[in-house]
């Protein structure tokens, strides 16, 4: 029997939107290859996140636990899944395209010395591999590649659905970590909640990205009251982070977050190839930008020629 393995990402004591997606994207895949998905979890206190995944219809979990563990640091979770991946060697393992995800999945792919596909849209299997699909060239060509068994692989968030609710008991297999708590160093002692207001890009279902188009930094609150009043995200430009408008974990693209959310409406933003790479998989784009021509026009849905300077504020008074 093939081994496909998931590793988990906890924040708090929730298993991550992008984490459940992945027991998505394998469903299929693991029926026509006959093989057992595993999810596979590094940290502390971890046995009752076993339930919850029983309740997406995972029948099998690997729990890696140990009080010294509690940080999650990602080279310890990638050093604990590379090493048991090297002695039962799964012909499969996934995480999320997220900064985390991409940390791990690099130094599990460092350590079994193993292939690394990074941000795939699609998993397919063929000739004793995998045929994955991806963007290159800043978005603009879906490429296949072949990548053999035993790959390690981080997928697109949103392109899967979380799986629907099956309530079934999950094993559960508990290992004690191979790192020695002596090992561990400790680069932080807790996280600070953010003190940005709404909520984050990463999950969220509508998003309001705004950028140059606004004309300055004080502007930006028409995009802060549009975002209010659809409950929305905010989100924001490279352009507009480089210039200090605003933090940068509200920018999307490649060198920022990669979004999916039910809705995009872009303000201002002219659309380069890295924005529109991080928020094309989105159902719905609008865009509303005073340059008939801008690239942004040519994936969107709905598209608003017109000065956001006077399209925001009349948006803003309808609603």
């Amino acid at each position: 029997m093939k081994h496909f393995w998931i590793v988990g990402q906890l924040v708090g004591s929730q298993v991550t939107k992008a984490s459940s997606e992945l027991l998505g994207s394998l469903h299929e895949l693991a029926v026509d290859q006959l093989a057992e998905v595993a999810v596979v979890l590094v940290g502390s206190d971890l046995r009752m996140r076993a339930p919850t995944l029983g309740r997406m219809g995972q029948p099998m979990t690997i729990l890696i636990e140990s009080e010294n563990l509690k940080n999650r640091d990602t080279e310890i979770v990638g050093r604990e899944v590379a090493d048991l991946a090297a002695k039962r060697k799964p012909e499969l393992i996934i995480t999320p395209h997220n900064q985390w995800g991409l940390e791990v999945a690099a130094k599990i792919s460092a350590r079994t010395r193993n292939p690394l596909v990074t941000d795939v849209q699609s998993i397919s299997a063929k000739d004793d591999g995998f045929v994955v699909e991806k963007y290159v060239f800043g978005g603009q060509i879906l490429s296949k590649v072949w990548t053999p068994s035993s790959s390690v692989l981080t997928v697109h968030p949103g392109v899967f659905d979380t799986p629907r609710s099956a309530d079934i008991t999950t094993t559960v297999e508990m290992l004690e970590p191979a790192t020695m708590a002596s090992e561990i160093k400790k680069a932080l002692d807790h996280i600070e909640p953010s003190d940005e207001d709404g909520p984050s890009i990463a999950d969220s279902k509508i998003i309001v990205s705004c950028g140059r188009g606004l004309q300055k930094k004080e502007n930006l609150v028409l995009g802060k009251q549009l975002a209010r009043k659809l409950g929305a995200a905010l989100g924001a430009s490279r352009a507009i982070v480089d210039a200090e408008w605003i933090h940068s974990s509200h920018q999307v693209g490649l060198t920022g977050k990669v979004v999916s959310p039910r809705l995009y409406i872009a303000c201002g933003i002219s659309g380069a190839d890295q924005h529109l790479a991080g928020m094309r998989q989105s159902d719905i784009i609008v865009a509303i930008n005073r340059d008939p021509d801008a690239p942004i026009f040519k994936i969107a849905d709905f598209g608003v020629v017109g000065d956001c300077m006077e399209i925001l504020p009349a948006l803003i008074e309808y609603l």
